[in-house]
């Protein structure tokens, strides 16, 4: 059982690292979540906000409570994922979010050979599971190993400022409709102390669900837009489609 599962493990890096991510929350996540900030390239005027705390009280709120809120947040999202640079256009596609804490899950289709496979990646209290379909559907529980995000710089960026929130200025810009739901929008611009992207364009549900992240981090850039949402996750989204082998 052992050699089967380093072979499934190996061959799931293999089609992620490859191959286009699609179906997997944004505002925080399992194993690897927490999920996707945005940035655009131009940096926020100097009269922004000196951390995240800030965003006009005027015009929006403060962009610190809706990541605070993120992290309790209950929803189920799918992103179109827009990469472009060396090592991240295989990512580009879709992914769908579950999040009803503690429990999440993410779900990818990546395209191999000319046919599409989809993964699923499961954190719940009864450990780690990655389920996918290759003729048939299976499931393997998985230890010490860390969430498909990991990967995604847009869930990285996102997992940063919920977790540095001091690190960053925001600027409140806008309240855009964004799969349905009205997204509070922000300048947001790195200090010199933070790592990863500098500057980008982040919009959020008042329940700081992540609705938009547009940003570029060493070459590459990266936009992730919410096509649907709900705040509506059953308890049957975290059951495995099939026994795990352990």
């Amino acid at each position: 059982m052992d050699g089967k599962r380093a072979v499934l493990l190996l061959l799931f890096s293999v089609l992620v690292a490859c191959g286009g991510a699609a179906p997997a929350t944004g505002g925080a996540s399992a194993g690897a979540s927490e999920g996707a900030a945005a940035a655009t390239n131009a940096a926020p005027s100097p009269s922004s906000a000196a951390s995240a705390a800030g965003g006009s009280a005027v015009s929006g709120p403060k962009l610190t409570d809706l990541l605070s809120a993120s992290k309790t947040a209950q929803y189920k999202i799918t992103y179109k994922i827009t990469t472009a640079g060396a090592g991240a256009e295989g990512f580009s596609g879709e992914q769908t979010w579950y999040f009803k804490p503690p429990q999440s899950r993410f779900d990818f289709s990546v395209s191999q050979g000319g046919q599409k496979l989809t993964f699923s990646f499961f954190n719940r209290s009864d450990g780690n599971f990655y389920c996918f379909n290759a003729g048939q559907v299976q499931c393997l529980r998985v230890q010490g190993t860390s969430s498909p995000l990991d990967q995604n710089a847009a869930a990285l960026a996102q997992r940063s400022l919920i977790d540095n929130p001091g690190s960053y200025g925001a600027t409140f810009t806008s309240t855009k409709t964004i799969a349905g739901q009205a997204g509070q929008c922000y300048d947001v611009k790195a200090n010199a102390t933070s790592g990863g992207f500098t500057s980008g364009s982040f919009c959020y549900t008042k329940d700081g669900v992540p609705l938009l992240s547009s940003f570029s981090v060493a070459g590459q850039s990266w936009s992730m837009e919410a096509t649907n949402y709900s705040a509506t996750v059953p308890d049957a989204d975290f059951e495995l489609p099939a026994k795990a082998a352990n």
